[in-house]
């Protein structure tokens, strides 16, 4: 943590964070496997503005593409599901830096989908938390971002592993494993990756809460699955570091078809991750918590990557042509 010299809060501060995606080690991660994840050119921005109010205020344009379920409840509640998390973030961030001071205006704007797999949460907890101290004449370090971000994703998804919001965080690509382990994978050619969001938007506390319980109860079977994934998240780090897509494609079928095992994936990304195969990607596999949200597909080529482009949007698929971010939060 590294503050300034003291000044009036007058302007407008801001930062911003990337979205992720997961390449391996999913859901599986909240057990204690390692996951790979990499951060992609979807930001949320925050901005801090000086206010009179004496109070926190938070306002957000946020993109909501809720089905079933939760496009079923009351404005209120998607506020108060939205808003809350930010609020967390102020709070924490300001009692972090000592601050008595609880005065400003806090506006996010997100432009990644919520409920997707994509980090819309982490990303703006991160952009809030390091907005604020900017607001207080603080930069903090990405390990104290890190930590505090775990307040408001706790509050939103239970007990995350916490691999969203360090990839929001550092950006690049890491590996990740819970509590805190983060270590940054340095790629000289990062993966060509196309994402396809399913449109079926889903609760990730209660996808990651149903694998847990499931993992009580079938302890031999997980113990084997886990065993797996970090034999394979630990090979799709050698396989990004030696340019081998070929093999990436291989470990992230093998990674989809074991989310599908535990009961994660749906038909639907079963079909797009079908589909994505059939067009010319080397490997394809629903990212993030499942039950929905988004895959991604590794192309050889832009030739490849629009053709599968094509044919997933004939599926109904909404497509993000993503690239690494390798700065993180700013």
């Amino acid at each position: 943590m590294r503050s300034f010299s003291p000044t009036t809060f007058t302007a407008t501060v801001s930062s911003r964070a990337p979205g992720k995606i997961i390449l391996s080690g999913e859901q599986f991660v909240v057990l204690g496997a390692p996951a790979v994840a990499m951060a992609v050119d979807l930001y949320s921005t925050i901005d801090v503005m000086p206010s009179q109010s004496g109070r926190i205020e938070v306002t957000a344009d946020i993109p909501l593409h809720l089905v079933g379920d939760a496009a079923k409840r009351s404005s209120v509640t998607k506020n108060q599901e939205l808003l809350e998390p930010l609020r967390l973030a102020v709070s924490a961030t300001l009692d972090h830096l000592a601050s008595k001071e609880r005065s400003m205006h806090v506006d996010a704007n997100c432009e990644i989908p919520i409920g997707a797999g994509l980090g819309s949460s982490a990303s703006t907890a991160v952009a809030t938390i390091s907005a604020v101290a900017k607001s207080r004449e603080t930069l903090l370090d990405r390990r104290e971002i890190f930590k505090l971000a775990f307040i408001p994703e706790n509050y939103l998804h239970g007990h995350p592993s916490g691999v969203d919001q360090a990839t929001c965080t550092y950006g690049g690509i890491i590996q990740f494993r819970k509590p805190s382990k983060i270590k940054a994978i340095n790629v000289k050619r990062p993966p060509m990756i196309l994402v396809c969001d399913s449109g079926v938007h889903r609760s990730t506390k209660a996808l990651v809460g149903s694998v847990v319980k499931r993992s009580r109860k079938q302890t031999d079977r997980f113990r084997t699955h886990l065993e797996e994934i970090t034999t394979l998240s630990n090979g799709v780090v050698k396989a990004l570091r030696d340019e081998d897509d070929n093999e990436l494609g291989s470990l992230m079928n093998r990674n989809h078809e074991l989310l599908r095992q535990i009961g994660v994936s749906t038909p639907r990304l079963d079909r797009l991750v079908a589909k994505a195969r059939k067009a010319g990607a080397l490997g394809a596999k629903l990212t993030g918590a499942g039950g929905g949200g988004c895959i991604i597909a590794l192309c050889a080529d832009k030739k490849i990557q629009s053709n599968i482009a094509r044919e997933l949007r004939r599926e109904g698929g909404t497509i993000y042509d993503v690239s690494l971010d390798k700065r993180g939060v700013l």
